[in-house]
């Protein structure tokens, strides 16, 4: 098997991976054999959207297992190096070039190694992301998802130690570029000082970098929008501050000279507007976003 990315600066090749020795059978079985070599141009027989649709994904510890080589036992965090602990955050199954893909996604820790201040942690202190990704062989099969590869980092994201959480009341939202890529948000929502934050964490996947050549990354985060607040849990029905809520609209549309799209906020509710006053939000707090290759991030306008 290969790795979707190059884990140093020495290895710019894939790699052949070796077949998962000492699988538990009954947990991994349907993925533990090695998969066949595949680029972004390799041939497969055409899989229809509801045939793959109706195949069940990769559990998340079979996700982890690929990524970690620890049987986690039916555990979703656990201790994978030093004080790290890594847990199971996402999953999504998706369609590329004709492909079906799933991917799941995994925040770790930072390793502990008994220095002072390496406990302590703050609103800048992020978690790594991690993914391990499937294609899908044969609906029909006994072992329809083919490990493909994985890649221990592609961006540090979150606060206090921790990813956001996955806001399950919206859905993903999927937008592909003209050169092929896709770029997912995937739906967030996070709690400090009695103010709850929704938004979206940016993650894009490049087909082109599945091509043995390649020393990029095939999945990259790009990024964290806000796109509501609501401050209910602070605001004791106003008699500590203005009680507000607020949505966004997410919205892409093609950037001129760039494969990326712009990323527009539109958002809707109130917000405080001065001591004990709030007002409604309109067209003058649309933020826009762009991409900034040089950083690899969205940032706004």
């Amino acid at each position: 098997m290969r790795t979707l990315m190059k884990v140093s600066p020495s290895l710019r090749r894939w790699c052949a991976r070796s077949a998962m020795a000492g699988l538990i059978a009954a947990t991994f079985a349907a993925y533990s054999h090695p998969a066949p070599a595949l680029a972004a141009t390799d041939s497969a027989p055409a899989i229809q959207r509801s045939a793959a649709a109706a195949v069940k994904p990769p559990d998340a510890a079979t996700v982890m297992y690929f990524i970690y080589q620890i049987d986690g036992k039916g555990e979703t965090s656990y201790e994978v190096a030093n004080g790290s602990i890594a847990t199971y955050w996402f999953g999504h199954a998706f369609e590329s070039e004709g492909q079906h893909y799933y991917t799941g996604f995994v925040w770790k820790t930072a390793q502990r190694y008994g220095k002072p201040g390496e406990d302590q942690v703050g609103p800048g202190t992020q978690v790594n992301i991690a993914e391990s990704t499937f294609v899908l062989n044969d609906p029909a099969s006994e072992r329809p998802w083919k490990f493909l590869g994985m890649e221990p980092a592609i961006g540090e994201f979150g606060a206090y130690e921790r990813a956001p959480d996955v806001d399950t009341r919206r859905k993903p939202v999927e937008y592909r570029t003209p050169a092929g890529k896709l770029l997912l948000a995937v739906p967030d929502t996070s709690f400090d000082n009695g103010i709850n934050s929704d938004g979206y964490t940016l993650l894009v996947f490049d087909p082109q970098q599945l091509k043995p050549e390649s020393d990029n990354n095939v999945w990259t985060y790009v990024g964290s929008i806000l796109t509501g607040e609501d401050n209910s849990a602070a605001c004791s029905d106003g008699e500590v501050m203005p009680c507000t809520s607020s949505a966004g609209e997410l919205v892409f549309t093609a950037a001129t000279g760039n494969d990326m799209p712009r990323v527009t906020v539109k958002p809707s509710g109130t917000t405080i507007s001065g001591p004990n006053k709030t007002r409604q939000l309109g067209a003058a707090d649309v933020t826009h976003y762009t991409f900034d290759a040089k950083t690899k991030r969205y940032v706004s306008q």
